[in-house]
This record gives structure tokens, sequence and C-alpha cells, in this order.
């Protein structure tokens, strides 16, 4: 059951101000949900710790079992991190080059944690080679395909710029890197499609690019389906064992899920629901991570002013990057002002009443950024403070 403002208030009447809170039971119902769009396709399902940031939580949904299988984590000191929390299977999604990242790769795998690092160039491959020279067995890698839409010769680019590795030519030479190194062996590949799991065709915001998003998602399934077929064809004819190969997110979860070549897929967003991604037309998850304001003012009639609240989301910048009021219904920012970094003003809808020292209850554009505001995070199952779950920053880290 979704919570009312008078029992969110009720239930974080005591607490200091500002607080991320999370609903439980909206928590766990999202977590069964990606579990059954997995499990219907026997996909086993890896979370990204990215969209997460507290292990007390990694822990609770891992602990579900099948098709809950192993991390994706976005840096090495993170997975240095969540292995000293007991997790294993720890897939460091974005390559490194530096000496310190080596070293805790190294430091993981030589005491026998199950880690894998994506590399996408042959500096990559030479540096980790170098690194973790001497080590009992091969270190894994996942070789990162990019999945993005390139029309046009490459001139038109849809999707994020992540891996210059494009073509079977590219993941060729790559394999044979990888062959040129005796400290390392391939485990998989990892093809992340952004421009299907990272873009909303229902965008409020952006209303009139709605249909050509619409029409990039749609065409990006097909033309990255048959993009990673090859390289499932490719394995197979060198004789490769694609033990590991990695796709999909929150928002194109069940749609990665059915391609049969795929091992496992990825999601963490979908955990917590921050409100982008209200706006897919595929897929739906309940919002179960808020952050509460205190009332400080009341400027004019009509409006009423917050202490904080400067969460502004990552990416490119615009109106649905900004936090978004949540409870009580019909709250709306300033569009002068936003989200302060001190304050932030609302305006409030015809027949609702907010007197200072009452709260406003917010959803944050993205899952995991929120966290790195927050030392922990207040949890709540049926209208009550259950308990209590440290943030990597409350464990007194920050990666970025």
């Amino acid at each position: 059951m979704t919570l009312d403002y008078a029992r969110w208030s009720e239930a974080l009447s005591g607490e200091r101000l500002p607080v991320a809170a999370l609903d439980l039971d909206a928590f766990d119902r999202n977590a069964r949900k990606m579990a059954e769009l997995a499990r219907a396709h026997g996909k086993a399902l890896r979370l990204a710790t990215k969209s997460v940031r507290v292990p007390a939580l990694l822990r609770r949904v891992l602990e579900l079992g099948a098709p809950f299988q192993g991390l994706m984590c976005y840096s090495a000191e993170e997975a240095q991190l969540l292995s000293r929390e007991g997790f294993d299977d720890l897939l460091v999604a974005y390559p490194t080059l530096q000496r310190s990242d080596l070293a805790a790769l190294r430091e993981l795998h030589a005491g026998g944690r199950k880690v894998a690092l994506v590399v996408d160039s042959q500096e990559g491959l030479a540096r980790l080679a170098a690194a973790v020279r001497g080590t009992a067995s091969p270190f894994p890698v996942v070789l990162e395909l990019d999945a993005s839409l390139r029309l046009l010769g490459g001139r038109a680019h849809l999707g994020v710029r992540r891996s210059p590795v494009r073509t079977r030519e590219d993941l060729t030479r790559l394999l044979d890197a990888v062959a040129s190194h005796p400290e390392l062996s391939v485990r998989g590949v990892m093809a992340y499609e952004a421009q299907v799991a990272g873009l909303g065709d229902r965008n409020p915001f952006k209303r009139a690019l709605n249909p050509l998003a619409f029409l990039v998602r749609r065409f990006s399934v097909m033309a990255i389906a048959r993009r990673r077929l090859q390289v499932a064809e490719l394995f197979a004819e060198r004789g490769h064992e694609l033990a590991l190969f990695n796709g999909g997110g929150t928002g194109s979860l069940n749609l990665s899920a059915r391609e049969p070549w795929l091992t496992e897929v990825s999601a963490g967003s979908g955990l917590y629901c921050p409100h982008l991604f209200d706006y897919y037309s595929n897929i739906r998850f309940e919002p179960a991570l808020f952050f509460a304001l205190q009332v400080v003012r009341a400027s004019d009639p009509g409006f009423v002013t917050c202490q904080g609240g400067g969460y502004i989301a990552s990416g490119e910048a615009g109106p649905d990057r900004l936090p978004r009021p949540w409870l009580p219904q019909g709250l709306q920012l300033i569009g002068a002002e936003g989200c302060g970094e001190v304050q932030t003003p609302l305006r409030l809808p015809a027949g609702v009443r907010l007197a200072p020292g009452e709260l406003v209850l917010f959803r944050h554009a993205k899952a995991g950024e929120l966290l790195e505001r927050f030392n922990e995070v207040v949890l709540v199952s049926e209208g009550k403070i259950v308990g209590r779950a440290p943030t990597y920053r409350g464990l007194g880290l920050a990666f970025f």
C-alpha cells in the first residue's frame, strides 16, 4: 500500500530534516517485479550498485536469490569496499587505468574474489596485464561493445559515448590483444544500450521530442539485438566461451531480457524508482525512495519555502533533472528558483496549506545519486520506521 502524506508525516515526525527515507515495502515489490521480468526469459539479474549505494539494501535484494546474481560496480575502490562487506561476483563496469584502482583489483583477484574489469582499449589491457602479473591465475576481463545508434556513417550519434569497439572487426582485434597477454582471460562482453535504457519516451518536460524518442528506442532495440547476436556468433566461431554477456538497464529490462544470447541483464534504478522512470512507455515501478524537507517560510499567500533541496541530477541540464515535489500532491517548483542549496520555494495548489515546521516529500530525478547527500537512509514499513542503513557516504567513503 502506498503511504499517504499523513502517514509519512507521522513516520518522520521525530526526524531531523532533511532526511532520505525509503518505503521498504515498495522497494521489495520493485525487487520482485524486476526478478519476474528477468526470470521470465531465463536471465540472471546483476544489480547495478551505482543506483543503490547502500550495502544493506544490496544484501537485502541478493538474499532473495535467483535470478539476482552478482554486482555491477562503478569503481574499483567501490568493489573493494563491497568485498569487505562480504559480497562477491563483482563486475567493475567502467574502465580504469590508474595505479590505485589496478592495485585494488589485483588484491581482490589474488585474494580469491570473483572480480572482472570492463576494458575497451589495448592500452587498458596492457596496463591491467602489467598490474596483475605474477598472480596465480589470469585476471578476467569483459570487453565492452558500444551499443549506441550511429547513423549516416557515424555523423549522427544517438546514445552515450562509451566504447570505441563498435564492429565485429574492432572486437576481433581486442580479443587478439587479450590473447597476447597471458595474465588476462576473456570472461565475456558487455553492451549497454543507453539510448533505450536511459531514454524516456513519455517525458512531460520534452513532449515535442517524445515521438522521436519512441522511434529511436524502437529502432535501437532491433539494431542492438542484431549486433549482440553477431558477438555471440563471433565467440562461437573462435571457440571462446561467452560465460558473461551483459546488457540492459532498468529502462530496457523487459526488452533486453528477450535476447536469448544474453546471459544476464543489469538493473538497479527500478528498486528506488526516481521520477525519470515515470517517463517510459514499456515499464513501470513504484516510487520508493524520497527525501523530506522542512517548511521554514511562507513569504506570500499560496507559497511556502523549504530548507535545502538542491540535489540536482547529473546529465543534460534541464527541468527533468530537478527533484520533484511528491507529497502533498500538486505542489510546484518556482521556475525562477528551482531547487536551491539552502532553500526551495513551492507554489501551493488550491486547498493545500502547509505551516512552518511541516514537511514536504520529494523524489529525486535519479536513483543512487541522492544518497551521496545523506549518511543514512531511514527504512519505513507499513508507516513506521523499522531501521536505518548507512550509505557509502555514511561509511565515510566517496568514490567520485
